[in-house]
């Protein structure tokens, strides 16, 4: 009877054996359970190939020295506002490099410099209306090279840097209150600087593919320099803040 009684050991294996089995039943039925009540995760949308946005610019400019009309350009505190637009190539999920482009009439006055008889100025003189000053109007382009970098999804932060021109075309004395048409000054070809900006913001992604975005941004320009009084700059400075909404298309996968 001894020798058909199983050995202590081999009952020892064969309880190791049924625990390791249930223990595995057992995270088996808990993964199969939890995924029920999670369900499958919804697939990940291809991401966008380009991006385009649109939306609205206010501008803070400081006061620009303009040989070209001899008077230094003034702006005011009060913003400028510009309609904006981009067009930018994704070249990976958070990172894109393209083109922007800005346009507004702006209101500006007209203060004349003063010169010396040692440096005269070349320029034609401003017309009589303006000659202790007046207020103007002019085209406020930008055209830019921009690279973006942020996130893709929810509240997220970004970075942006651009470099181009800023010009200012057709600039004339603001037509008066009968409507007359204001006398154009300056060249006709209106006044190119080179420029460049830096910007930081937050984004929040509505979809995939859609996405608010508000940045706020700090940026720098070289006018002519020819005409201009000794001693007086020619660089300005821009404060802009930007609000704009980014669409995604087509895809570089």
């Amino acid at each position: 009877m001894r020798e058909l009684q199983p050995d202590g050991r081999h009952r020892i294996t064969r309880a190791r054996r049924v625990a390791a089995i249930a223990a595995i039943a057992t995270c088996l039925c808990s993964t199969a359970l939890d995924a029920q009540i999670r369900g499958r995760p919804a697939a990940r949308a291809p991401d966008a190939g380009w991006w385009f946005s649109g939306g609205a610019a206010a501008v803070i400019l400081n006061d620009i020295s303009d040989g070209a009309t001899r008077s230094t350009w003034k702006f005011g505190s009060d913003p400028l506002w510009q309609m904006r637009g981009t067009l930018e190539k994704a070249l990976d999920e958070a990172t894109t490099i393209g083109l922007s482009a800005g346009y507004g009439v702006v209101d500006l006055s007209l203060s004349p410099m003063t010169y010396t008889a040692a440096k005269p100025p070349t320029s034609p003189e401003l017309p009589q209306r303006c000659a202790t000053g007046c207020d103007a109007q002019t085209q406020l382009w930008t055209l830019m090279g921009q690279f973006r970098s942020g996130g893709t999804s929810g509240f997220h932060t970004l970075f942006e840097a651009a470099g181009g021109v800023t010009g200012f075309r057709d600039l004339r004395v603001r037509a008066d209150s009968a409507g007359a048409v204001g006398i154009p000054l300056g060249p006709t070809k209106g006044q190119y600087d080179l420029s460049g900006t830096l910007g930081a913001g937050f984004g929040y992604g509505l979809s995939s593919n859609l996405h608010l975005a508000l940045v706020q941004e700090f940026g720098m320009g070289w006018h002519a320099k020819s005409d201009l009084p000794d001693g007086t700059g020619r660089t300005w400075r821009a404060r802009t803040t930007r609000a704009s909404l980014r669409f995604g298309f087509g895809s570089h996968r």
